[in-house]
């Protein structure tokens, strides 16, 4: 599922991929009114989602994807973007690596409908912390794989 959403939704002429290691914290639990009726998603999916978002998740850094990634911690990225950042070989290695790729991609956990063939899920891209987007895609596995089949942003920048 994570390999479909940054496949499909971040490829365009990315070199590389920056991946946050763990799923969103909890203050994006559940699917807005408004995002589950534009998306059409069924009931189940929604509950799904949200029962499955009330814990964080590593994400495995096995994923198959079309360029390299690196899965970096929210407190790397705190070195960078946070208060009191000290110069050091790792906040250098780390800005290298966010310039060349388009942002660090924070996924949400997936949340399934009854039949598992349907899916959601929350991805956003950022961008030195001002600048990216955030979604919630729709996503149904077709012949045995998986494919984005609706997006309704949540925010952009």
């Amino acid at each position: 599922m994570y390999e479909a959403t940054i496949r499909e939704a971040f490829s365009d002429d990315v070199p590389q991929y920056a991946i946050l290691d763990m799923t969103l914290p909890m203050d994006r639990i559940g699917i807005s009114t408004f995002h589950a009726k534009k998306l059409g998603l069924p009931l189940s999916a929604v509950a799904s989602y949200a029962a499955k978002n009330f814990f964080r998740f590593r994400i495995p850094p096995t994923l198959r994807l079309p360029h390299p990634f690196t899965m970096v911690s929210q407190q790397d990225l705190n070195m960078v973007y946070g208060p009191g950042q000290v110069q050091s070989a790792k906040v250098n290695e780390l800005n290298a690596l966010l310039q060349q790729t388009y942002g660090v991609i924070t996924l949400s956990r997936v949340g399934f409908d009854r039949s598992g063939s349907h899916a959601v899920i929350y991805a956003q891209l950022t961008y030195c912390g001002l600048c990216g987007e955030g979604v919630y895609l729709y996503l149904s596995k077709e012949t045995g794989a998986w494919h984005i089949i609706d997006r309704s942003g949540t925010w952009i920048s």
